[in-house]
């Protein structure tokens, strides 16, 4: 969350997370408004008061789940010190966590398709902060790293493209975990860690 951004209210964390369960169950096109104030208990006008527009309810619903996600990694991250551990938390709290939201869809292409185009600025802003995360990971291995030829912030760009991606063309959990392996042991490598 920017400066400019405030917490959400109570009203609104119950709209989000309404809204979150609305679109993974219909699609973003599909889901109306009033599907998500149905859900939430709230009228319509509550929702566009709060949020403006269905795109603006998109764009904050991507920001909670990556502010949701990154949390629960920060918060496991003391308890492990290895590369290998800590890229392990941030697997299972943001691409594992996804692919099972994105299992439960009703209509899938719908959801990816229609939270893309409303909130495609968003996304960005997202990875962006997955990069963070990831580069404060793999800052101990800069050197390790650039001897290979990258630097700490093309590294985790990697890393955090590959693994969004995965969530999104893994066939299977079995497969996402085994893609998810291959893709630990290959910065694993990278920074000298084998």
């Amino acid at each position: 969350m920017n400066r400019f951004e405030a917490a959400p209210t109570d009203t609104k964390k119950r709209i989000i997370d309404a809204a979150i369960q609305t679109f993974v169950r219909y699609g973003t096109r599909k889901a109306a408004m009033s599907d998500i104030a149905s859900a939430a208990r709230l009228s319509r006008q509550t929702i566009y008061d709060l949020f403006g527009s269905k795109e603006d309810l998109i764009r904050a619903c991507i920001r909670a789940v990556t502010d949701r996600n990154l949390a629960q990694v920060q918060a496991r991250l003391p308890e492990h010190g290895t590369l290998a551990e800590q890229l392990d938390i941030y697997f299972a709290e943001t691409v594992a966590k996804g692919f099972e939201l994105l299992q439960g869809a009703g209509d899938f292409e719908d959801l990816i398709a229609g939270h893309n185009e409303a909130g495609k600025d968003q996304i960005a802003r997202s990875h962006a902060r997955h990069e963070e995360l990831v580069a404060g990971l793999l800052a101990p291995y800069a050197e390790s790293l650039r001897a290979s030829g990258l630097s700490v912030g093309q590294q985790a760009h990697f890393i955090v493209t590959v693994a969004m991606g995965l969530k999104y063309n893994a066939k299977n959990r079995e497969d996402l975990d085994a893609l998810l392996g291959a893709l630990k042991l290959s910065c694993l490598s990278m920074t000298g860690n084998r």
